[in-house]
Formats: structure tokens, sequence, C-alpha cells
């Protein structure tokens, strides 16, 4: 039978330089403050509101903006800075350049000027990043040419704490449009990253880091509107009282998202029940809550998501207006630093993650969908409908020991311990979920014939890191972490790295590092699939990386850097050639590239961008090209700062055309180019500020790449699009 709607379940399964000059940011409250701002909600005009905008940016010609040079020195992004002050690449503060690690950092303030909304419009910059929509309108991370399903492969953490779910191994399905409102900056480490954070820091690490009483003291309040009758609220607080801060937020979207005509779908032929030509579904309503807690050296943050949303094509690429789901992610982290004694450190934390999936009736056909590979067709009057529900949960411990040996000489030493569970399994359908026959009434299959199976897994993990400063231009840093896993042996994963800062201005990083991904609970654990189906027997996928990374600065304002990377992939999980196809460890891949960047920045928010990727992607056995990611990629911007009082920002991302998997027949999609703008009116009225972007501004017709055997005509992305926001603070 041609009819692959079980598949629908998997989605369900899945759950500024902080300088080291010690800047500090000056923080003027006007008391008695005569402007009583109420903030309504209300939406302004989108065209009229461009149009002011534009006037604003324009026009404002006041008194000349003087500024120190220090006060530029603050201003400059991180981004262009290798003095950044991060934490991902050794679990403790250091500087960009002296971080084992090839780094982006991204921050506040550029998120804002060069008008970003989610996480993935963040990652679309960094080089050796792409981003793709899949079936169900979600984005996918892809990273220095490797495609993968559910984004399994790259680590997302929020404050060091992990959000990849179990089911699928991956982050972006549930946030990829994390809020960026209280996003601090956000550390990227292009590379593996298992010696320190284990499973899925398989290709990148992404950590992003939350603004805190240090960045904001009151409330600042933030209404948004534009395209496809988008609607969002945010509210951002912060506060100090002695040695108690607090400090959170609160958002609330709910958009129609865009929607396309799509020319066929899975069940295109004539008379098969199919939609198709029909417009495409993107619907989408979210919570999202956030707070942290601190108390001396006690720490404790929390985050609540709860989101309902619409398929884009549709479950199972079945062209439909029926499809929704709603999932919700919960989690609250105790954190303590204990001073030990005077070269010990201590950090312990505590964790609880919890993932929801509670699916309403679900549709992979429309009614009348007839199965035409059947002998005289068979018919589903109401559709292929099913309710399935699931729970995924993790309790998890970590303590970490930072020692300083001798002067030059940091040890680091951590253990970790995590129970995962998966369970409170429902599935209820109109059809028999072995053979697919249709069903006279709904039958609940959650005893008899579950979709996936209730699993427990332990993980246990050791890992031990040692920094040595050996001279004032060479450092070198040596790690390794061991994980254990319950249903298969464990893996060793060391990492090693040297910098050499072999001139003035300039450095150089040779790294090496392996890797792995742990089969998530989906390819384990899938059943009652005639499509496909789990396999408890799988090993974990593995990865060695080389990366030589040399940095110049060639003037006081510009700098570049350029690093090679080369990864070897083997034990890869893919669906075998059954005719019920089932997960195995099968094949690798080799992939090679080139990143090169370039940064100028003048002062006064006057700066400009450019980075290339050349990545060239095959497998190891059959020397095919890995499917669906560009060979070449770039991404060029420039933001000018008018005085005190505006700002536009230019961004434009090209993308090189894109082979399919091996096997697809159709064309390769075409390069496109995309270009957004972003224009700033502010401290024309204090504390206020409005900010109205353009996304695709050229309006570019593209798409995104559909497997094979799926939407013959690939996935139709967004043309232009508004947004106009008003943000003020108290």
């Amino acid at each position: 039978m041609s009819f692959t709607g079980i598949l629908v379940f998997r989605k369900q399964l899945s759950y500024y330089k902080i300088s080291t000059m010690n800047i500090k940011f000056i923080k003027t409250i006007k008391k008695n403050l005569s402007l009583n701002f109420k903030y309504t909600g209300a939406f302004i005009s989108l065209k009229s509101s461009l149009f002011v905008l534009l006037v604003l940016t324009l026009s404002i010609t006041g008194d000349s903006y003087a500024q120190s040079q220090k006060t530029e020195l603050e201003e400059i992004f991180a981004i262009f800075s290798e003095e950044e002050i991060v934490v991902s690449a050794l679990k403790r503060p250091r500087t960009v350049s002296k971080s084992p690690a090839i780094m982006s950092v991204i921050t506040a303030r550029q998120i804002k000027q060069m008008g970003f909304r989610t996480l993935s419009d963040v990652l679309e910059i960094v080089p050796g990043f792409d981003v793709h929509m899949d079936t169900n309108g979600e984005k996918e991370f892809i990273v220095r040419g490797v495609f993968d399903d559910e984004s399994s492969k790259v680590k997302v953490l929020i404050d060091g704490h992990s959000i990849n779910e179990p089911g699928s191994g991956g982050a972006s399905f549930n946030f990829y449009d994390l809020v960026v409102e209280n996003i601090k900056r956000v550390e990227i480490i292009r590379g593996p990253g298992s010696a320190l954070y284990g499973q899925n820091a398989f290709l990148a690490v992404v950590n992003v880091i939350t603004k805190d009483t240090e960045d904001i003291d009151g409330f600042q309040v933030t209404s948004s509107g534009g395209s496809f009758e988008t609607q969002n609220y945010n509210i951002l607080f912060g506060k100090e009282y002695k040695d108690l801060k607090i400090s959170g937020f609160f958002d609330y979207l709910d958009t129609e998202g865009f929607s396309k005509k799509i020319e066929q779908d899975i069940i295109q032929p004539p008379n098969s029940g199919s939609m198709a030509p029909g417009r495409s579904q993107n619907e989408k309503e979210k919570t999202d809550l956030n707070l942290k807690l601190s108390y001396k050296n006690l720490e404790i943050m929390g985050k609540y998501m709860k989101k309902r949303r619409e398929g884009y094509i549709g479950f199972d690429n079945a062209l439909n207006d029926d499809t929704e789901w709603n999932d919700t992610y919960i989690f609250g982290e105790l954190r303590y630093k204990l001073h030990l004694m005077e070269k010990l450190n201590m950090i312990t934390k505590a964790y609880y993650d919890q993932y929801n999936s509670d699916a309403v009736p679900t549709v992979s056909t429309p009614e009348g969908y007839v199965d035409v590979s059947t002998f005289g067709g068979l018919l589903y009057p109401d559709g292929i409908k099913a309710i399935s529900r699931i729970k995924n949960y993790t309790v998890g411990f970590e303590n970490q020991f930072n020692y300083n040996v001798f002067k030059g000489n940091e040890l680091t030493l951590g253990l970790q311990y995590e129970y995962v569970h998966q369970g409170d399994i429902h599935y209820g359908t109109n059809f028999n979920p072995l053979t697919l026959l249709p069903l006279s009434s709904f039958q609940d299959f959650s005893s008899t014939l579950p979709f996936t199976r209730r699993a427990t897994r332990h993980i246990y993990a050791l890992y031990l890191q040692d920094e040595w400063n050996i001279t004032k231009d060479i450092d070198l840093t040596v790690g390794v972490r061991h994980d254990r896993f319950t249903r298969f042996e464990g893996t060793t994963n060391p990492r090693f790295g040297l910098i050499w800062r072999f001139m003035e201005d300039a450095h150089l990083k040779l790294l090496f590092a392996t890797a792995f991904r742990a089969p998530n609970f989906n390819e384990m654990f899938f059943v009652n699939n005639p499509v496909e189906i789990g396999n408890p027997n799988l090993d974990p996928e593995k990865i060695n990386t080389f990366e030589i990374g040399l940095g110049y600065n060639f003037t006081e304002h510009i700098r570049g850097n350029i690093n090679y990377f080369l990864n070897r992939i083997r034990d890869r999980i893919q669906l075998d050639s059954q005719p019920t196809p089932q997960y195995q460890n099968q094949g690798g891949a080799r992939i090679l590239g080139v990143e090169a960047e370039l940064k100028a920045d003048w002062g006064n928010d006057n700066y400009a961008f450019a980075n290339y990727t050349f990545q060239d992607a095959e497998e190891t056995r059959m020397r095919n090209r890995l499917g669906f990611v560009p060979i070449h990629k770039a991404n060029i911007g420039v933001n000018v700062g008018f005085w005190k009082y505006a700002n536009a920002n230019v961004n434009t991302f090209i993308s090189g055309p894109r082979p399919r998997e091996d096997g697809d027949t159709r064309r390769d999609l075409p390069s496109y180019t995309l270009t957004n703008l972003t224009l700033i009116g502010k401290n024309f009225i204090d504390n206020f500020e409005i900010r109205g972007s353009v996304n695709n501004l050229f309006d570019q017709s593209y798409e995104d790449p559909a497997p094979v055997s799926t939407v013959p005509t690939d996935f139709p992305q967004q043309g232009i699009s508004f947004r106009v926001e008003l943000r003020y603070k108290y």
C-alpha cells in the first residue's frame, strides 16, 4: 500500500562584549516621569507605520552626536570582537580568541538591529548554518553540509540547560521559533561538543544566554503586528532586592502564518480525494514564560511553553485543513555555586524536563480519500484520522569541579546522571494500524497496538578537561568525556585544542574532536507501523572532526577569519530498503569545507560584515552528494546609525543551488537571494522605540526541498512580509 499515514505520529513523538575592561552599562532613571504611557496593544496601520518610520529614520537631523572612543568600543557587536566573554566552549568564562572552538557570538543589540524574530533567524547568518522548512511548517537546522531530520545533531541550550527532547533527539521542532526579546547573546560552537556536552553535540552547540537583572532594571513592554494577521505581545522584567534577583518574560504570539498554493501533494492522482491544488495552513498560537531567581550562590530557572499549531501541508504530506496538534514543554533547574577552597569551586545542578504531545483528532488525509494503490480503490469516507498522546520527561543531576592547579592551568572535572522516560502513550484511529484497512468507528489501540513503546534510559557520564596557558602566546586544551547508556555500550569522546598567537593581531587554532549522537526513542521504539519501524539494537552515530582557524586584525576597524574543517561520519542511522523499512546503522559521510568572515566597524553603529561558506558533502560508500545542502552560501550586511535617533540595517542571504537526494530525479533547486530591511526610530521620546522590518524585501520566490516520494513540487516559502514593533521601558 502506498499510503504512509503512520508517519504522522513521528512528529508527535518528538519533544558584549562583556569586555575584559569590565564595561558598566549606565541606566538612567527619570523620576516623576510626566509621560503617562498607556500600553494598549492596539496596532497601527501597517503601511502607515512603515511610512512614518521611514520618515522618522531619514529626516531626523538633531544635534551632532558626540561619543568618546571608549563608548564607541562599548557599542561594538560581539560578532566584531574576539574579546567577547563566552562560557560555552569550556563551561567557564573565556574570550572568544582564547576558546578552543570555532565560534560565533551574536548579541541582543545585533538581534534588534537586524530585525530578527526567532532563533532560526539568528542562526541563518552564521557561517556553516542553514535553515530549511519541513512539511509541518517547522524549521530544521542544517550545519556544515549535513541535513538532519529534527536537527538531532545540534545541541541547543538555554543558559546551559539542554532542550533537546528524547523522542526525536532534536530541539528545532519546539524551539526554532524561540523568543528573542529576552536573549542577551547567542553563543554558537561550530564543531563537535560531546567532550563536554555529551549526546547530540555532534555538529554544533547553540547556547542561548538570557537577560537578567544586569541587563534590565524595571519593565520593558513590546507590542508588534504585521503580515499574516500576526500579533505578538511581550513583557520583559528584572529587579534586584539586595541579594535577591528576579527576572523573566512573558510572550504571546498569534498568527495565521503565510499560506501558499500547493499544486500537488502525495495523493494527487485523480479521484483520490486530494485537496490539491489548494492552500497551505500555517496558523500558530504560542504562550511562553521564563523565570530566573537568584539569591547569593543559589539560582533557580524555569520555563513553560505551550503551542498550538496547524500543519503547513499536513501530516504525511497530504494537504488538508484539519491537521492540528498541541505541545507543552516545561523545565526547571536548580543551580548552586560553592567556593570550597582558594583554588577549588563547585557547581551543582539538578533539573527536570517534561514534554507533552497532545494531539487532537489529526487528519493524514482529507474526507473521501481513496487509496488507488489497492485493487478497486480503498475508500476512507472520513479520511484517515487518529488521536495520540505521549509524555517524555527527564530528571538529571550534574556536579562540576573547577580547580586551579597552578597559575595558567585550570582543571575541570564533571559527573552527570540522567533518567529519561517515555510513557503515557495513548493511540486511537479509524483504521487498523497494521493493515491500514478502514474501520467503521474510532477504536482505542493504546494497549493492543500502540505506535511506540514505553521506554526508560539511564545515562551516566564523566568528563575531564585541562586548560593550560603554556606561554603568554600558546594555550593547550585537552579533554575527554565518557557516556554510558543502558541500551548500548559506552562511548568515549576526546578533544584537543591548540591556540597560538604567533604574531600581534593574529592567532591560529588547531582543533580535533570526536562526538556522537545517540539513537533517539523514535528510531529505537517505533512499532506497529507498516511504513517504518524502530530498532532497539542501534548504536550511536559517530564523527571525527579536524579544524584549523586563522584570525587576523587588518586594522583597528577591520578583522577577518578563515576556517577549514573536515568531518568524517560513520554508523549513520538510516532506514534500510526492506518492504517495511527499519532503522539501521549503515554508511558514512565525508564533509570538508571552508568558512570565511570579514567584519568592519567604524563606531557609532556603523559597521558591515560578510561571510562565505563552502561545503563539499558526500557519502563515503557511493560518493553520492548529500542532499539539500548548497555547496556555496553567503551573508552580507550593513548597518548605519543616524546619530542617536535612528538606525538602518540591510542584510542579504545568498544560497547556491541545492542538490537532490540520491535517487531523486527532479532537478536541483535553483539558487536564490533574500534581502531584509530593518529601520529603528529611538530617543525622540524618552524610553520609547519603534522598529519596522521588511523580510524578503524584493519578494523573491523560492522553495525549500521536499524529500523524495513526498510533495512533488517542494515546499513554497513566504514572499515579502512586514512587521512593526512598539517598545517602551519603565
